[in-house]
């Protein structure tokens, strides 16, 4: 399986929730359970950031080793959701 992370700014407006349903719903589509941080996280994950949003695909066995694959800056849901079968197909 994978590890699907949306990494993006703390949430305080319409855009960032839209964002979030629309990789929630492309992740429970594909039975990955979507994970969020934003840019102020400590976790490691989040300090690679450059763009908002990143989306990261890890690896299960390695979450927090280099992502599989990954996607900067706004997406739909179909670039979301090939992004995870590709991260599928590579573990």
């Amino acid at each position: 399986m994978i590890n699907a992370v949306l990494v993006d700014l703390p949430e305080h407006n319409a855009r960032v929730r839209r964002i979030k349903s629309v990789f929630n719903e492309a992740c429970w589509a594909l039975d990955v359970e979507p994970e969020f941080l934003d840019v102020t996280s400590y976790d490691s994950r989040a300090g690679q950031v450059e763009v908002v949003p990143t989306v990261y695909v890890y690896d299960d066995a390695d979450p927090y080793e280099n992502p599989i694959a990954e996607h900067r800056g706004a997406f739909t849901g179909e670039q979301i959701t090939a992004l995870l079968e590709r991260g599928l197909a590579l573990v």
